[in-house]
């Protein structure tokens, strides 16, 4: 990125800290779906593994473009998988002893997306009035996790309760 773009973007310690936390979870979530589509087991698995593969590969490109972002902005994301801990935001996913209970499978699932939704959330508005870039990337992930959010609802067939997560 170019001195006058990142002059305008205006990229602050909070920003870049944000991001990096938004790449963190990324990660996790990469991992954790991967994980459960290979250990998922009973009648849906096969469906279900195939959605947690595809969700883990979105997961990954996402953190992609966030690290591209944080490079283009001056910044770096995290340089080590021991160092993801430190950055992710302070929940862990929720797995169900039993991964062939597919119902509390997705609901971890969807408490994972609704996090994606409250981080995407924050950093848009932290950025929607001064860094038109980075607000439309976080609007488009943000997109990507309502979407997912829609989805695993209607594989749940309810609006699914709230979970407590950050």
């Amino acid at each position: 990125m170019g001195m006058l773009a990142r002059e305008f973007a205006q990229p602050d310690t909070a920003l870049l800290r944000s991001l990096n936390r938004a790449y963190a979870d990324e990660w996790f979530g990469h991992y954790n779906y991967f994980f459960v589509s290979h250990m998922v087991s009973g009648p849906a698995s096969a469906s279900i593994s195939a959605l947690l593969r595809d969700k883990s590969e979105q997961a990954l490109a996402r953190a992609n473009r966030l690290a591209l972002r944080m490079i283009e902005l001056g910044g770096e994301p995290a340089r080590k998988l021991t160092e993801l801990p430190d950055v992710a935001t302070d929940k862990p996913f929720k797995l169900p002893d039993d991964l062939s209970d597919v119902e509390t499978l997705l609901r971890a699932v969807l408490d994972a997306e609704r996090t994606s939704i409250r981080t995407h959330q924050r950093l848009h508005e932290m950025t929607k009035d001064r860094d038109p870039l980075t607000a439309a990337l976080i609007l488009d992930l943000l997109r990507e996790a309502t979407a997912g959010e829609q989805l695993l609802q209607r594989l749940l067939a309810d609006e699914a309760p709230r979970m407590a997560g950050n």
